[in-house]
């Protein structure tokens, strides 16, 4: 019968080559003991060699965000370069808004201060900024930014130190500064003609006469005379009273300052930039009791990335502090005392079996490995960003998972043996567990590191290096302090205090020592032949490596083993604690009961559903305020341009008709650039329609505002054309050079000439390139911006005639988001590949590493369908996650299945199930379960993109506990019911 279940098993997987793994291991081990002074000192010592390249932090750190979160091939560096290339800086003729390689630009929102009212008593919607109050307290503000708001300059060749203002300092078009005009045109007319007693009755006059004739305030273009002005920027949530644009009611207005950017001179306006921002952003004496404002410079994104990782800092020595007492607790092994009628009691601590300081050393480890890790990439000129801060807490939790798996190891191994030989049992069983976790989370890493998302890869790159070190660390100074732990046990030490010696429990003369000193009595024997051994660890080192002495030792060990039997049978229930009792007895046969798998079916399939609801409805994208702290100050700015100049079409109805928003195209401050690089024939009328045709594509999307929001200098002049035809009967030109002629003629005299030349490129008297501004709309959340960009380039690619490039300054962030999917399906399929190749290395047996892939893609499913359930989108920080998802999902459930393949033959497939929970089953929780304790600590940092990051870690880590202690033993006692293979450690050694 026993002959017929051994042929029905499947045939063991001939590729795997686990066993290698354990022989090599189990004669590390006798090395790690013979040279554990320099295994432990090592790593101490390389790390601060390594740690030497921490003094190129600050020049190697990159803080640009469209390079960290925009893939490097993006199709927005070719059209901003476009751009720059038809029109370069130029400091003496700038415009705002013409300008797309500019950094020196300051963006202030001003809005009225919220005002509980009669009409508004929860005071919820904003004031009428366009009421005079509103407006002069706004143009106060302005004139002291302008001419008041200085900082200091000192001389370079005196000590005399000059008082620098934004006149200074400002971009100018003919010389002049872009000083907010729009201000005063927004002022009511009253402002004006209304003060005989201030100005003389002709001026008085002079001025209605002018602004009522040349002063046209429409949305979203208003006219200064003949040169058009875009109020779509400037001005938000208004209300429309006509269908010409007119409005009377405006929540907010924009204000802009341009400055220099250069060498000395940009160093100077960074600080007067950084003054402005202390000043319209404090919150203690706010520079107006009247209004509020959001502020956003080009270094606001910068500094709120490393604000959240400054304050990251403190939190991972917080984590650090809890995951040490968690690991003191862990390795606390409890002394229990059998009473006369064969019941055990708990009577305290077994301190000679506890390992606190090598708990200790489970948390230095990856501390070590992630210094040595930073410091050699550092030195070797790598980039830095503070994304890559959320690292060491990856590292932290693989590092203490190893520690915990070949700390359980240890407890397994067989007391009454030599530390050398306690050595290598344990690491030749732990071999494979820690080898699985680290290779498989390396090889993700490594997946990442050749993704096209910069920021991604950097991530990658360090955490590949920090799990490297980390598993070189664990096999090396790890193992050298089990070394040392192992022998202080032998010898009966107190595992804290080692000068002190344990006593056993009948010896304990009062309560204070059964709770300090009380511990398992030491093995006796070879103490004295360990000693001398200790003093010649040289002749230790040449038997290790002697290997015809050395398989003497191993067949010694064995035959110990086997002599040894009966005595450990009979002591194993003193020796096995709690959580193994609790695994065998208790939740095993829970587990595996017939109804328990019925109900785990039912959830599993539930949790299958939702997660498939979830990943149908994934979005991508991050609002751009997710990526700082809701107390920084970029926040506000983005809050209210979110809810003046972006929101959606709408009412309050509280306030009546004057709050209602326009039932047409009203909200934008958005333009699109579109730039023609291959220009027409203007004369040819077949050409002029398909020009026509490529404006009206433009202005007639659900993304794009129509003609009223267009600004395009041909416009203008074939106006120009037609009145000089109806007027002074001058024909339209014939030929394009005629065609050219006139134009640029039309140029020197045109009203909106600051403007219009600013969107024409002329070489030679030709026009080479020209670019024409779409007012955008529903342009508010992530995947419009995606939506949108498509349709955009889309439009510009159906007319290739004309080579068009599109370009707005989202672009950036929509690439990122049209490349996530695609890089995340690519990067999960090669890692999953490459996860399945090395379970089939590792794993004895194909149906079970099979099933390990299952687990993996299983994993990952709930992972992407719960975190788009828990209003996570899909972007860089989440696709980073969604990585190591990959390589945390295989480990816990690698680790259960190789359990379960590697138990004893004879056993039914449920005590194999059983077996496999009692050997992994604590440890494996202890991982996942540190893990969680140690991201806990993110929740207190008040920014979206952390609680997105522990959103996610905390999903794999429960996911992939659930697959390893839940669903994967019942997977495999239905789907493997013969399975066994015959492979035990003692074979493996053979």
């Amino acid at each position: 019968m026993l002959q017929l279940f051994k042929s029905s098993l499947p045939k063991p997987n001939i590729f795997a080559f686990d066993e290698y793994f354990i022989k090599a291991f189990w004669r590390w081990g006798l090395l790690v003991y013979c040279l554990r002074w320099p295994l432990l000192l090592l790593p101490f010592l390389l790390t601060g060699i390594l740690s030497i390249g921490f003094v190129w932090i600050e020049e190697q750190t990159t803080r640009d965000p469209l390079f960290v979160f925009s893939p490097e091939n993006a199709r927005w560096r070719y059209e901003r370069a476009v751009l720059t290339q038809h029109w370069p800086l130029d400091e003496q003729h700038f415009w705002p808004g013409k300008s797309y390689d500019y950094n020196g630009y300051v963006d202030v929102i001003a809005a009225g201060r919220r005002r509980k009212s009669n009409l508004d008593p929860e005071g919820l919607a904003r004031p009428n900024i366009l009421l005079s109050g509103y407006l002069n307290e706004l143009e106060r503000i302005n004139e002291y930014i302008i001419h008041n708001l200085t900082v200091p300059l000192q001389l370079p060749n005196n000590n005399q130190t000059l008082q620098v203002s934004f006149t200074d300092l400002c971009m100018t078009y003919a010389w002049k500064c872009y000083e907010n005009e729009h201000i005063t045109m927004l002022q009511p007319k009253g402002h004006w003609t209304g003060r005989e007693g201030f100005l003389k009755a002709e001026i008085v006059e002079l001025a209605k006469d002018i602004i009522e004739k040349e002063v046209k305030i429409t949305y979203p273009i208003g006219w200064r005379g003949t040169e058009p002005l875009y109020f779509g920027a400037l001005v938000g949530g208004v209300h429309l009273t006509d269908s010409e644009g007119h409005f009377n009611y405006a929540s907010a207005i924009r204000l802009t300052y341009n400055v220099r950017d250069g060498n000395l001179i940009g160093q100077v306006s960074e600080r007067w930039r950084k003054k402005l921002a202390e000043y319209l952003t404090d919150k203690k004496k706010p520079a107006s009791h009247l209004l509020e404002f959001g502020l956003y410079h080009n270094m606001s994104l910068p500094e709120g990335l490393q604000d959240v990782a400054d304050t990251l800092m403190p939190k991972f020595v917080g984590c650090i502090f809890v995951l040490f007492l968690f690991c003191m607790g862990c390795s606390i092994v409890l002394l229990s005392d059998t009473s006369s009628s064969g019941k055990q009691t708990i009577v305290g601590i077994d301190w000679t079996r506890s390992k606190p300081l090598l708990g200790l050393a489970a948390l230095l480890c990856p501390l070590l490995a992630t210094l040595s890790a930073f410091g050699l990439l550092l030195w070797f000129g790598c980039l830095y960003n503070a994304i890559v801060n959320v690292s060491p807490f990856i590292c932290l939790s693989i590092g203490i998972d190893d520690a915990f798996l070949m700390t359980a190891a240890w407890h397994r191994t067989c007391p009454e043996l030599k530390t050398s030989k306690r050595l290598a049992e344990a690491l030749a069983e732990a071999a494979v567990a820690i080898s699985i976790t680290s290779f498989t989370d390396m090889l993700t890493f490594g997946i990442g590191c050749f993704t096209t998302l910069p920021g991604v890869r950097l991530f990658c790159m360090y955490t590949f290096a920090g799990i490297t070190f980390t598993y070189i660390y664990q096999i090396t100074y790890f193992a050298a302090a089990m070394a040392f732990a192992g022998k202080m046990e032998e010898f009966g030490q107190h595992s804290i205090f080692p000068f002190y010696k344990t006593v056993e429990l009948d010896k304990a003369k009062s309560n204070f020592e059964k709770l300090t000193i009380v511990g398992s009595s030491p093995r006796s024997k070879c103490e004295k032949e360990e000693k001398q051994v200790d003093n010649n660890w040289l002749v230790e080192f040449k038997k290790c490596w002697n290997e015809e002495k050395k398989m003497k030792e191993i067949d010694t060990m064995e035959e110990e083993d086997k002599d040894l039997t009966t005595t450990n049978n009979s002591q194993t229930t003193t020796k096995q604690t709690f959580v193994n009792r609790l695994f065998r007895e208790v939740y095993g046969p829970f587990l595996l009961n017939k109804k328990t798998k019925l109900y785990i079916f039912l959830c599993y399939s539930l949790y299958l559903l939702f997660a498939l609801l979830g990943v149908s409805h994934m979005e991508e994208g991050l609002h751009p305020k997710e990526l700082v702290k809701s107390s920084f100050y970029l926040t506000d700015f983005y809050v209210l341009i979110d809810e003046t100049f972006w929101r959606e079409v709408g009412h309050l109805p509280m306030l009546g008709p004057i709050i209602f928003y326009c039932g047409f195209d009203c909200q934008c401050c958005l333009q699109l650039q579109v730039v023609v690089n291959n220009p027409p024939n203007f004369v040819n009328f077949t050409q002029r329609q398909r020009l026509n045709q490529l404006v009206l594509a433009f202005e007639d999307t659900e993304f794009t505002m129509k003609r009223n929001a267009t600004l395009f200098w041909l416009n203008a002049f074939d106006a120009k054309i037609k009145e000089d035809l109806v007027e002074r009967n001058i024909s339209e030109p014939k030929t394009p050079q005629e065609w050219h002629q006139r134009c640029l003629e039309w140029l020197l005299s045109a009203g909106g000439r600051r403007l219009w030349e600013l969107d024409m490129h002329w070489i030679d008297g030709f026009l080479v390139a020209f670019r024409f501004q779409i007012g955008l709309r529903n342009y508010r959340t992530p995947t419009e911006h995606t939506n949108g960009c498509r349709l955009m380039r889309s439009i510009a690619d159906s007319f290739p005639e004309f080579n068009v490039t599109t370009f707005h300054e989202y672009y950036p962030f929509s690439d990122q988001y049209i490349e996530l999917k695609p890089a995340l399906y690519r990067n999960c399929l090669i890692a999953v590949l490459c996860m399945g190749f090395i379970a089939l290395l590792m794993i004895p047996s194909w149906p079970a590493a099979f099933f390990i892939i299952a687990a993996i893609v299983s994993i990952d499913i709930g992972v992407i369908g719960y975190m788009s359930l828990w209003g996570v989108n899909l972007e860089s920080v989440s696709m980073i996650t969604i990585i190591m998802s990959i390589g945390f999902s295989v480990d816990l459930s690698a680790h259960i299945t190789y359990a379960f393949v590697k138990a004893p033959e004879g056993l039914t497939s449920n005590e194999r199930a059983i077996a496999a929970l009692e050997t992994l089953g604590w440890p494996v929780f202890l991982g996942a379960f540190s893990t969680v304790v140690g991201i806990m600590v993110l929740t207190l940092v008040d920014a979206v993109i952390i609680l997105i990051f522990f959103k996610t870690v905390f999903l794999v880590i429960i996911f992939s506990l659930l697959h390893g202690i839940v669903f994967l033993p019942i997977l495999l006692t239905v789907a493997m019911p013969n399975e066994g293979c015959g492979c035990q450690n003692e074979d493996a050694r053979k």
